[in-house]
């Protein structure tokens, strides 16, 4: 059976994108699933999920190890007819998020999904794997479900958290958004795209992109 996640937050963030993407996903045969930060099984034997969230990722990844597991984009660049928006070369920054530093299938189709939409990407200097912005999420403290479901994951990350105060996590982010120049920039991560918006940027979300032919 195959499973979509939205992600709670993308839902909540861009709400139309979302909507036109779970039709694309129901006429796809998906079941639309509500959150992946529940104790109930959602996929069984040979079961398949798309999502499009970073932190869906981080705790599928440990909750369920024999399932496949494709993001959004992933899962798109493989319909030969989906229908991408041609943005005729319009320049446009990746940001790379931190907590997909290890995942780069999961990075080179977002890049992949920008050339079909004819964007002319530029590079950040820390992409791929060197990336090391996560907008504030390492500024604030782990969510105890998160722990509770994916213990081994966000134990280990638990050493990257770095507790800021507010008013610390809008001048860092003020700060990172001036390397932009202010150039667009798409992100794939709510943690990331709160950042940039906290320091007064201008971003684009993956999914209101993909959402623009639908």
């Amino acid at each position: 059976m195959l499973h979509y996640l939205p992600g709670c937050d993308v839902r909540k963030n861009h709400p139309q994108a979302i909507a036109k993407i779970e039709q694309y996903m129901l006429k796809k045969g998906a079941v639309i699933e509500q959150c992946c930060r529940t104790k109930q099984q959602l996929l069984k034997e040979g079961d398949t999920i798309v999502h499009n969230c970073t932190m869906c990722q981080l705790i599928l990844d440990e909750v369920y190890p024999n399932n496949q597991c494709l993001s959004l984009y992933e899962y798109i660049l493989n319909d030969q007819a989906f229908p991408f928006v041609n943005h005729h070369q319009q320049a446009i920054i990746i940001q790379d998020c931190w907590r997909m530093k290890n995942h780069q299938n999961f990075q080179k189709a977002i890049r992949e999904c920008l050339k079909q939409m004819n964007f002319h990407i530029i590079e950040m200097p820390d992409c791929f794997e060197k990336t090391r912005f996560c907008g504030v999420w390492r500024y604030n403290a782990l969510s105890p479900d998160c722990i509770e479901l994916a213990p081994q994951t966000f134990q280990a990350i638990q050493k990257d958290i770095h507790l800021l105060p507010q008013e610390k996590q809008t001048e860092k982010m003020k700060q990172w958004v001036q390397r932009y120049h202010h150039q667009k920039v798409v992100v794939y991560c709510n943690g990331c795209e709160k950042g940039i918006r906290l320091g007064q940027g201008e971003c684009w979300h993956m999914v209101e992109l993909l959402a623009q032919g639908l």
